[in-house]
């Protein structure tokens, strides 16, 4: 099915969560000389504008970034997200998650950002050109087959991020699919996986996040999941909320999250909460 477009969505609360998370994993491969390659699954148009008829319809992005982005934040983590968003915001655009990536980077890093929707791919393919990032790679083709074709990288060093639209009561499996493809191949990924929280409205991918989850846990590598809810678990609210489980976690990632998440809730209103547990624990 390629009839989901981010635009509608871009820059709420759910992107909030999720490329802070994103971010926070790229600081930390980056305290290191030795270069690193990210993957983006579903990649997106990798840019967003707030004027145009998508964004402007629902206009998402009043319950996440356009909430937070003039406060005084005193969380490292979340004060290099707005920094970078606000080079975009003053355009009126939200950079997605391979322009996150695009801009965080080094030069000697490596971005394979990969999108299957045809028009997504232009708007993809354009948006990262115009950065002008080194090493920046958009593959038209399914996330999951060019994680497969890719990985691991060399060096054996990165992080990859999935954040499929879950249309479909099936990509929960899908995604259990494929990272435990990639993990058989590249057990030490660093793997961010975004997933919605769903109330009864949506029938059967109710509790669907809450099993893949399960899931994915019993690989037994170390990972912790974080989750921001803006609302209460009621039928009439639909995605309450979202959540990130981080496989193989980098050293503090969860310190700085919880962190980030503390300052963002304060402004997120009266019931948001935020909470980040460990499945696994790293030893």
């Amino acid at each position: 099915m390629l009839s989901y477009q981010h635009a509608f969505h871009a820059g709420n609360h759910a992107d909030v969560i999720k490329h802070l998370c994103w971010l926070g994993v790229i600081n930390s491969l980056k305290k290191k000389d030795k270069p690193f390659t990210l993957f983006d699954s579903h990649a997106g148009a990798g840019c967003y504008d707030f004027s145009d008829a998508m964004s402007s319809k629902n206009k998402e992005y009043e319950t996440g970034i356009s909430r937070i982005q003039n406060i005084y934040a005193d969380s490292a983590l979340l004060k290099d997200y707005l920094t970078l968003c606000g080079t975009f915001l003053t355009h009126n655009n939200y950079p997605g998650s391979p322009a996150i990536s695009a801009v965080a980077k080094r030069e000697g890093d490596t971005l394979h950002a990969m999108e299957l929707h045809p028009a997504e791919f232009e708007k993809l393919n354009t948006n990262l050109y115009r950065l002008k990032s080194a090493n920046t790679h958009v593959h038209k083709r399914d996330g999951y087959q060019g994680l497969r074709a890719l990985t691991p990288p060399k060096p054996n060093r990165g992080a990859i991020l999935i954040d499929p639209p879950y249309e479909r009561a099936s990509e929960y499996s899908d995604v259990i699919k494929g990272v435990e493809q990639v993990l058989k191949r590249w057990k030490q990924a660093q793997i961010v996986i975004w997933y919605p929280l769903l109330s009864a409205r949506a029938g059967a991918k109710q509790g669907a996040s809450e099993v893949m989850v399960d899931k994915l846990a019993q690989t037994g590598l170390p990972c912790f999941k974080a989750e921001i809810k803006i609302a209460p678990n009621s039928e009439d609210i639909g995605m309450y909320g979202s959540g990130v489980l981080v496989i193989n976690p980098p050293w503090q990632l969860d310190l700085q999250l919880s962190t980030a998440l503390d300052d963002v809730i304060k402004d997120m209103g009266e019931a948001s909460t935020a909470e980040l547990t460990w499945i696994n624990q790293d030893t």
